[in-house]
């Protein structure tokens, strides 16, 4: 019965952790309104997901872009709009700009994907400052490679921990650059060491439990 009680505590801890692990968050775009739309109002994508903001460089918004060749649903491309700030109207894409993402809290392992990238595979399409825990100035840059180019994805990962700030920058592809399936871990969600020794600890213990039970039989 004791070890029967040591592995259901086990099994407890290892869900808790399993459950912390799948709190990644994935940001695609998907449930905005297409875009752009030539002279209507379109999306601006700033505050909408909570904890991140999103901005550009040089006049430049990001906006929401739909493109039927990428088969992803909605991406974001940096372009230029005009009309008020409540209601902006489109006025045109021109994806070289900054793609700029400021995180409230530090998050974990970001990832996503780049499309319309018409360099060579193996090249260099742009480069990704990483600012980390609060950093005013970046804290490495990462060059960004193309992977497949064309319509298939160029999927980046920036596996670092405590990222505040993400500065997408120098675009030299021809077209420039959209990006979709931004991807992170939140704060909290690899398990504390504490929580670890604690999971090693129930495993030594139901060992041991499982020993002593076989050998007094």
């Amino acid at each position: 019965m004791k070890s029967q009680i040591s592995g259901v505590a086990l099994l407890g801890v290892a869900l808790l952790a399993g459950q912390a692990r799948a709190s990644i968050v994935t940001i695609n775009f998907d449930e905005q309104p297409a875009g752009p739309n030539v002279g209507l109002n379109v999306t601006v994508i700033t505050t909408q997901y909570a904890g991140v903001t999103f901005s550009s460089t040089n006049g430049d918004v990001i906006l929401i872009e739909t493109q039927a060749q990428y088969n992803t649903g909605n991406l974001i491309c940096t372009g230029t709009g005009r009309g008020s700030a409540a209601s902006p109207t489109y006025a045109g894409l021109d994806c070289t700009q900054d793609v700029i993402l400021s995180f409230t809290t530090p998050i974990d392992d970001m990832s996503f994907d780049a499309f319309g990238n018409q360099d060579a595979v193996g090249s260099t399409f742009a480069v990704a400052d990483v600012y980390l825990n609060g950093s005013a100035t970046p804290s490495t840059s990462v060059a960004l490679k193309v992977v497949n180019g064309g319509n298939a994805a160029d999927h980046q990962d920036l596996n670092f921990t405590g990222i505040t700030k993400l500065d997408i920058h120098g675009s030299n592809d021809p077209n420039g650059t959209a990006y979709d399936n931004f991807s992170f871990d939140p704060p909290g969600t690899v398990p504390e060491p504490s929580t670890l020794l604690l999971t090693g600890l129930c495993g030594i213990v139901w060992a041991g439990r499982r020993f002593l039970a076989r050998k007094n039989l």
